[in-house]
């Protein structure tokens, strides 16, 4: 096998997210063996933990999570329904949960542009056990402003 197709396959594999190693030729067989080692990275997590940012397991690469129960808290809207006592099954309580939630997802958007991560989600891990960074206070700082 030629350098330029072993290099192109290397760099096939090096594209695809893995790690790629050459087997060298052994004196008795003059056969160039190549082997690809696609480790694909397995990332954990539930579709609806997605909260802004790429949604496809697959194509995750640098994710961050947030307590999203701890920001929902935070939202002006949710404070203003236990203030009030709103019901949050009224047509009010509806429209407040609807405006927290839009707005959770917004503010976790800038922070996520702004911070270089791929997408956020509530929980999501790496099956090789990897820590995945918490914006929590990142968000909830720009939820205060």
């Amino acid at each position: 096998m030629s350098q330029r197709i072993r290099l192109s396959l290397i760099l096939l594999g090096l594209a695809l997210g893995g790690r790629a190693q050459a087997l060298p030729s052994s004196a008795v067989d003059q056969k160039v063996a190549l082997a690809v080692y696609l480790a694909a990275d397995k990332w954990i997590a539930a579709d609806d933990d997605n909260i802004c940012g790429i949604k496809d397991l697959k194509k995750v690469s640098n994710p961050a999570k947030v307590d999203y129960d701890d920001l929902w808290e935070a939202t002006p809207q949710i404070k203003k329904m236990k203030e009030k006592k709103i019901d949050p099954e009224s047509t009010e309580g509806k429209a407040l949960r609807s405006q927290a939630k839009t707005l959770i997802t917004k503010t976790c958007e800038l922070v996520r542009t702004a911070k270089g991560h791929c997408g956020i989600w509530k929980a999501i891990r790496n099956e090789d056990g990897r820590t995945v960074p918490d914006l929590t206070g990142d968000v909830k700082s720009k939820l205060a402003e």
